[in-house]
Parts: C-alpha cells; structure tokens; sequence
C-alpha cells in the first residue's frame, strides 16, 4: 500500500497526506490551506475534500498570475515567448 499521496484541487496543488497511524497526516504546501497542516484525516479523499472546502474560498485569479508570469514560467519585462 502506497503511505503518501498528493493532494489537489480543481485550482491548487494543496499538499501531501502520510500514512500516519491508523490515518494520513495533511502537510499543506499552499497558503489556502495552512489551516490543515497537521491534521490527521481517515483517508486521503477525506482531505482533498477538505482541501477542496478551502481553495475553492480563494481561488486564485488567473488574471493576476499572467500578469506577472508568461505561460512559460518567465516573467514578462523583456523575455519574449517563442
């Protein structure tokens, strides 16, 4: 049996669960949801419905991210994509 899985969102990559005892412990790597770091949850899906819960309360714009980041990853002042 796998003992970790990511955890997404229809927006975000939320985070991580580990097996931890007879649950998996969430280890959040997305401000939306610190809240849950730590929390031990019954099953992984049991935490991406949490995730899911918080992310879908801020969803990031994708609005705001093109402005500072071209598609490629690159941010824009000066650096054309091909």
């Amino acid at each position: 049996m796998t003992d970790a899985f990511i955890i997404e969102t229809s927006t975000i990559t939320a985070g991580i669960v580990a097996a931890y005892g007879q649950g998996f412990r969430f280890y959040a790597s997305h401000p939306a949801v610190f809240s849950l770091d730590g929390q031990v949850f019954g099953t992984p899906k049991a935490a991406q419905r949490a995730a899911e819960k918080l992310a879908g309360r801020t969803k990031p714009s994708s609005s705001t991210r093109n402005k500072w980041v071209s598609r490629w990853g690159y941010p824009q002042n000066g650096v054309s994509e091909p």
